[in-house]
């Protein structure tokens, strides 16, 4: 159901800004080369993005790396973000996970930032309700999400329409103190409405997010 909506929507003109540069797929800032980062970032880029973090989570992962006074280290999901939207959300969902359990067994101390625009966020956000282990989560960043529901606590919007995969209430519980989802009214994807250019206007919020994780991480 979810591959059959997201292709027509796709025929009716969206989905995202692939073809521009983006971040690479792995950087690290202060962090110590052989050693454990206080904090590491995990993104998920949008639907059809290049490989990295795509061109809002690349900005929003350096900012969140000059802000923060720990060492941070940045690593982008690495998966499709194809049309073929169910097998590629799941690959995500597969390599996030990986990324979490290995980075937890090697540097148990480790806190985490997890953040996913458009696709990228259904991929976070199907990880959590899956069961991730969300001890050392930190903060968790959604932008444009298909499967935002609306009324949650962690919603940031100034809409009231749930997204075109409705997630549904409380499935995110474990992190809702630790989450905050962006989504702008009209968004085609998050809110079910008819604006593209709602759903690319999140740049905006960096700030709001760099200062919500560094809030969160201890």
């Amino acid at each position: 159901m979810r591959k059959r909506k997201m292709l027509t929507l796709v025929a009716m003109g969206a989905v995202t800004i692939g073809g521009l540069a983006v971040a690479p797929l792995t950087f690290a800032a202060e962090a110590p080369r052989n050693g454990c980062a206080d904090v590491q970032v995990l993104g998920a880029r949008g639907t059809t993005e290049r490989p990295g973090f795509g061109v809002l989570l690349g900005p929003l992962a350096d900012r969140i790396t000059d802000d923060l006074p720990q060492t941070v280290r940045a690593t982008a999901v690495d998966y499709p973000a194809s049309f073929n939207y169910t097998a590629s959300v799941r690959q995500g969902v597969r390599d996030l996970t990986a990324k979490v359990a290995s980075t937890s067994a090697s540097c148990p101390d480790t806190q985490f930032v997890l953040m996913g625009y458009s696709q990228g966020a259904d991929v976070v956000g199907d990880a959590i309700a899956g069961g991730l282990e969300t001890g050392n989560v930190a903060a968790v960043l959604l932008f444009g999400d298909p499967t935002f529901t609306a009324g949650e606590p962690f919603n940031v919007t100034n809409g009231n329409r749930s997204g075109v995969f409705p997630r549904g209430r409380g499935r995110l519980a474990a992190v809702a103190d630790r989450t905050q989802s962006f989504c702008n009214r009209n968004d085609r994807f998050c809110q079910g409405g008819t604006s593209l250019a709602a759903h690319l206007d999140y740049a905006k919020n960096i700030a709001g997010a760099t200062a919500f994780t560094a809030e969160r991480v201890s």
